[in-house]
């Protein structure tokens, strides 16, 4: 999605021959793979882990962290894996969204017109949001060291990168959308009238 606003706000002229459907597709093809790269990179080290204390999770879900704290055994190879799976398919990505929006923005402050700069950073703002959400929440769950309070703090962060970031998705960009917009405006209104 970053990549897309800096082609669609830096290169505006090129868009549909740097974003073909084949690069598009390739784009698709590679995220899907990483992502199941990714599931098989987690899920090896947690099926080593040896459970012989409770197997209760206090969790929402059964999230692979929540299973280092009711193993005994195990769990370095699992931190290890994350460490550099965080480096690779979470780092990595973050910093090619930064060095993109860091570009773009660059393109928006040599706009003459204030209108244009508005229109141009409403283009990328909603994304730029999601990301930061994100990135920050699941860097707390993952990478931040244990302390009295990590329990509770990594429910509530790993609520809010696995449902609240999801859900916002939909949300932020179809309200982007005119007809949405004033689709909702309507529903409000018959609601305050009522």
């Amino acid at each position: 999605m970053a990549y897309d606003r800096y082609v669609a706000i830096c290169k505006p002229l090129h868009y549909h021959s740097i974003l073909s459907k084949k690069v598009c597709s390739f784009y698709m093809a590679s995220i899907w793979f990483s992502a199941g790269l990714n599931s098989c990179f987690v899920t090896v080290p947690i099926m080593k882990m040896s459970f012989c204390n409770s197997t209760t999770i206090h969790h929402f879900y059964c999230d692979a962290k929540a299973l280092t704290k009711i193993s005994c055994a195990g769990k370095e190879m699992f931190y290890l894996v994350i460490y550099i799976e965080s480096f690779l398919l979470a780092l990595c990505p973050f910093v090619c969204s930064l060095i993109s929006y860091s570009k773009i923005l660059q393109v928006i402050f040599c706009i003459k017109s204030g209108e244009g700069r508005i229109k141009a950073f409403s283009t990328c703002s909603s994304h730029l949001t999601v990301i930061m959400l994100y990135y920050s929440t699941a860097t707390s769950v993952y990478l931040l060291p244990s302390s009295r309070y990590s329990d509770t703090l990594d429910q509530v962060f790993t609520l809010l990168f696995a449902t609240v970031t999801p859900m916002l998705n939909p949300l932020i960009y179809s309200l982007r959308n005119k007809d949405v917009k004033t689709a909702v405006m309507r529903l409000l209104q018959i609601r305050y009238n009522t």
